[in-house]
């Protein structure tokens, strides 16, 4: 309790310091903070990240994340479902007046459950279109922004449904009208085949799947266990990254913790540096929700920049 005391109050003096303020986030941030850092392009979209990002779907206060960009953190990933979509709303809030300088990735859901004509003929299709522009105008709106940087279909489960024909038209329409830069999908389960599938298809720009140095997971909300092949993954992502796909790390806490060797200690931050080490990652997101985490990846971004 009194360590995170410690942490506010350093936050509070960094923001006196600057109360000018935002235009210190907004101008000198990224060319001290950013710049400073190994930034990593995330496949062929344009977007350079900070190579830890911040997963702000457990966070509930906006000086959190204010703290985690001030401090170089320039990638934060939320999505429409995260409590009702809140998350999104206290994003948007805590990005106020410095969103240029902010790479923001979130997430729309989309279900067989919630297309009545699945997906067949032309009411099918609008029934697609509908959903997504619905949910992305939600989003877009929460956020307080007129475009998102990285929008995903979140926890893809079917192919037929990520790559209708009508889900590939809307991404390609909100890319070209400029509301979306990149586009993209998350997978929680179908790690080997979806991937592999945009391998063939190069459609969407980013793909999100659970990586660390286990290969394996337990879902902090439904206790489900998760486990993949390792070197079968590997093969996909090196091969996604080769032709240009931006890959996004999740999970990678999920893991447990992490040591190099039996000499030094296991911490949740030599995790995540295990997977930032494979060159085919672009980013890890990283779920925070306490400024103690905050600082102590961002010591691992300080060790990243050194390299």
């Amino acid at each position: 309790m009194v360590k995170k005391l410690i942490t506010r109050k350093k936050f509070i003096a960094s923001a006196i310091t600057g109360i000018a303020g935002i235009s210190l986030i907004n101008n000198s941030v990224k060319a001290e903070s950013f710049e400073a850092r190994a930034l990593r392009s995330i496949g062929n979209t344009g977007l350079s990240v900070a190579p830890v990002g911040l997963g702000a779907t457990r966070t509930n206060e906006e000086s959190l994340i204010k703290y985690a960009i001030n401090k170089g953190i320039n990638f934060i990933e939320t999505g429409r479902v995260y409590s009702n979509g809140n998350n999104e709303l206290l994003v948007g809030s805590a990005l106020a007046g410095m969103r240029k300088n902010v790479v923001i990735q979130s997430k729309i859901k989309l279900e067989w459950n919630e297309l009545p004509s699945k997906g067949k003929g032309k009411k099918g299709a609008d029934e697609v279109r509908g959903a997504l522009m619905s949910k992305l105008e939600a989003s877009l709106k929460a956020l307080n922004t007129d475009y998102i940087d990285i929008l995903l279909c979140h926890d893809a489960l079917d192919e037929n449904l990520l790559f209708h024909p009508e889900t590939v038209r809307f991404f390609s329409d909100m890319k070209k009208a400029g509301t979306i830069k990149a586009n993209g999908f998350s997978t929680h389960n179908d790690y080997m085949n979806l991937p592999a599938r945009n391998n063939l298809e190069k459609f969407y720009d980013v793909i999100m799947v659970p990586f660390n140095h286990k290969g394996s997971f337990i879902h902090s909300v439904s206790g489900r266990y998760s486990e993949w092949d390792q070197v079968k993954l590997i093969s996909i992502l090196e091969e996604a990254y080769n032709k240009g796909i931006g890959v996004i790390a999740m999970k990678t806490c999920s893991g447990g913790k992490f040591s190099p060797s039996p000499e030094t200690e296991e911490s949740y931050r030599k995790a995540v540096n295990w997977v930032l080490q494979k060159k085919y990652i672009g980013a890890a997101a990283v779920a925070m929700s306490t400024f103690e985490q905050v600082d102590e990846h961002i010591g691992l971004l300080n060790e990243l920049s050194k390299k």
